[in-house]
């Protein structure tokens, strides 16, 4: 049985400024891949990065998309402005009485491409 993680569970949450920078994204995703066991080769084929596409790679002969997008979910703290500079220490510290909700944040994944999917 396989103990690896399948390529599309992998995900990473690069920072904002990782994933305006598309070849970071997927060279941090890639990176995350390879420590799970995965052989990784990316691949020269170009790919729509106004859509949130990062780029396409090799896994072990399957061929899979790598996308950058508002997908992975995080709670976001919310703070008076009054009191920001003296409270942000307590939800740090898991102090329940500090308000959040819940957000999507920057994450990179990879999809599955299959021989009859045509490329723009």
């Amino acid at each position: 049985m396989e103990h690896r993680p399948d390529p599309i569970q992998i995900i990473t949450r690069p920072s904002a400024s990782v994933a305006q920078d598309r070849i970071q994204a997927l060279g941090a995703w890639m990176d995350a891949a390879r420590h799970a066991g995965w052989r990784v080769d990316p691949l020269d084929e170009p790919v729509d990065w106004p859509a949130g596409e990062c780029g396409l790679v090799d896994i072990e002969g399957l061929r899979y998309l790598l996308r950058v997008g508002l997908r992975g979910r995080t709670r976001a703290v919310l703070l008076p402005a009054a009191h920001a500079d003296r409270a942000v220490a307590r939800p740090l510290a898991g102090d329940p009485a500090s308000a959040t909700r819940p957000v999507l944040q920057l994450t990179t994944w990879a999809e599955p491409l299959f021989d009859a999917e045509p490329r723009r």
